[in-house]
């Protein structure tokens, strides 16, 4: 077989000769995503470096002669050396990271705050490739460490002065149906992605760390935001789902924070942070939980980062090295999660806060409360389960009611149900008394300040209410709330030593301090928060470590306490014959399984690159 390769119109165009079968079809098909085939014999390939080191491979794996014309054979002598060059930069980061006793010159800071060592490798870490992953669990300072990254680049020559330039109305590169009016555009300058909840402590961070003025493009009208995206500032703080106002804009750098959000490559904001970050010179990716749903998870956000160096160019590519099953469904093969994690560890800093901190005591406590259904909820819950079971059964129920179901038999574990017209239920709750127990008259919690997360806003409703029936003075947080609002409630919580229980949807529990350093209680004594009940919880790991960890930060000093309010086993037993399990025991389980397996990834990624020293 002879593949003849060549760069056209930023695709890779491949004329394939001799050797036409199934299976190296599947093979040069799986060398990138949107690969199309013409004539039978040329092969279409959107470029990324991923697909030019797949191409590479392919041709290897079908004993192929490769030859490659123009500017291609330079393009894979640079990614190789980039390569290198990562893994170079990686090894030495490791010696540092392993011997503290070696000296590092610390960035420079506007504040009095001198950085963590941690923070100092990550600048330096940053500063020496075009790409890297800074895995820091919550809590570490990745924003302040993002600010320093910024400043140094800048100082470095690796960021322009923003200028703009004139860009005719055009088609929505994302959406035909929209049309873009001409505008002002930037090139130039830094882009920050990141959810809504976290766009007011960036700019914050940025000023007090670095000293750093930063344009938030995120409210407003379409026409305003447009108009916003030409200001020379030289960082722009932009909202994953506003990217596509910023289409025509050219970052030299950009910072994805939160990057588990760009988790899945079906979304409609995928197309757009990748469609930006193609146009920079250097990105950083920052996650404390990258692996949002389990390893397959990983590949979208790697193909962002490097376009498919580490974890391939194609997301079939990616589930044929390392897993078995279906698409919809893929098994890990043995040793699968090790591999990954060598892969990865070459652009990605994994830092839990032990590691972080090993001189420090804190540590994380779990506790699991089971509490008996009352008699109308196990009875609701039974026949809901039941008539779902024998649905699926028959095969006359749609996924769509079957996920609207299970969010009903949830509900039922809270203590209520929502009807198709949205009018709420109420019956007994066994996890709404036990909650009303440790907070309440002689409960065990009684004595500190306490976070609670709730699933549902009618559940955020009423603990609010049964808590302040019973004189406990709280503060609450859920959508309606906008940033100013948020900062206002954590102000008030981390100082004000009156207020004893914070609740809170889970969804929110994002980039927001709440273990209260510094507040002193009436008696002149620290007041702070280190414990968190969790009343209710979604399937979603990032959900759960994220709400962790806004109590267990960096300069907590106390033992965090977590405590999770979980229905017991019914009496009834399943068409097995076993105990019904409830749905809210079910999803801790899973979540627990996914947080131990981005556990083991990060210690699998740090015992390879030391095995190469």
């Amino acid at each position: 077989m002879k593949l003849t390769a060549q760069l056209v119109d930023g695709e890779i165009v491949v004329q394939q000769e001799g050797g036409y079968c199934p299976e190296s079809a599947i093979i040069l098909r799986g060398i990138a995503q949107h690969v199309r085939k013409e004539r039978g014999i040329f092969w279409h390939y959107p470029y990324s470096q991923g697909a030019v080191l797949g191409l590479v491979e392919a041709a290897h794996l079908l004993e192929a002669d490769l030859i490659t014309r123009g500017e291609l054979e330079e393009r894979i002598d640079n990614i190789h050396n980039e390569n290198e060059r990562e893994t170079q930069v990686r090894r030495l980061i490791q010696r540092y990271m392993d011997d503290e006793s070696l000296p590092m010159t610390p960035y420079e800071s506007v504040s009095d705050n001198p950085p963590w060592r941690h923070q100092i490798l990550a600048y330096h870490w940053a500063m020496r490739v075009n790409c890297v992953y800074i895995a820091h669990k919550p809590g570490l300072g990745k924003t302040a460490s993002g600010a320093a990254i910024i400043r140094g680049k800048w100082e470095a020559g690796q960021v322009r002065s923003p200028e703009t330039f004139l860009v005719e109305g055009h088609v929505s590169a994302f959406d035909d149906r929209v049309w873009i009016d001409e505008h002002y555009a930037m090139r130039g300058g830094v882009l920050i992605i990141c959810p809504k909840v976290v766009l007011g402590t960036w700019r914050d961070e940025l000023l007090k760390w670095q000293g750093i003025d930063s344009l938030v493009i995120a409210s407003g009208t379409r026409s305003s935001k447009l108009y916003k995206s030409g200001w020379t500032w030289p960082v722009h703080v932009c909202t994953y789902d506003s990217l596509d106002i910023l289409q025509d804009n050219e970052y030299d750098g950009i910072i994805a924070d939160e990057a588990h959000s760009l988790a899945n490559e079906d979304t409609a904001r995928y197309p757009k942070a990748l469609h930006l970050r193609n146009k920079a010179k250097w990105v950083v990716a920052m996650s404390g939980t990258p692996v949002s749903n389990m390893l397959p998870s990983l590949w979208a956000q790697y193909f962002w980062l490097d376009g498919g160096r580490t974890l391939t160019a194609s997301d079939q590519s990616y589930k044929r090295l390392y897993f078995d099953g279906s698409n919809r469904k893929p098994t890990p093969k043995s040793g699968a999660a090790e591999l990954i994690a060598a892969r990865v560890s070459r652009i990605t800093y994994f830092l839990t806060m032990a590691e972080a901190f090993k001189d420090r005591d804190t540590a994380k406590v779990q506790q699991i409360m089971r509490v008996d259904m009352t008699r109308d909820q196990s009875k609701y819950y039974s026949q809901l389960r039941n008539e779902l079971y024998a649905d699926i059964q028959s095969g006359h129920v749609s996924a769509i009611d079957i996920s609207t179901r299970m969010v009903k038999l949830l509900q039922i574990c809270q203590g209520f149900i929502k009807d198709d017209f949205g009018q709420i239920y109420r019956f007994g709750s066994s996890k709404l008394d036990a909650l009303r127990d440790m907070l309440t008259g002689q409960g065990d919690l009684t004595d500190r300040k306490v976070i609670v997360w709730c699933r549902f806003r009618s559940d955020l409703e009423h603990v609010v209410e049964t808590l302040e029936a019973r004189g406990v003075r709280t503060l609450h947080l859920h959508g309606d709330y906008g940033n100013r609002d948020r900062d206002v409630i954590k102000e008030a919580w981390n100082t004000d030593p009156t207020y004893r229980v914070f609740v809170g949807m889970i969804q929110l529990g994002i980039g927001i301090n709440l273990h209260a350093p510094n507040c002193v209680g009436l008696d002149g004594k620290p007041d702070r928060c280190s414990t968190t009940v969790y009343y209710g919880w979604d399937w979603k790991v990032t959900q759960l470590e994220q709400s962790m960890d806004r109590v267990y930060r960096g300069d907590q000093v106390e033992t965090c306490l977590y405590r999770y309010l979980i229905c017991d086993d019914l009496e009834e037993a399943d068409q097995d014959g076993d105990p019904i399990r409830p749905i809210d025991s079910r999803m801790y389980d899973t979540l627990m399984t996914k947080m131990h397996e981005a556990e083991g990834l990060s210690e699998d990624s740090l015992e390879y690159v030391r095995s190469l020293l």
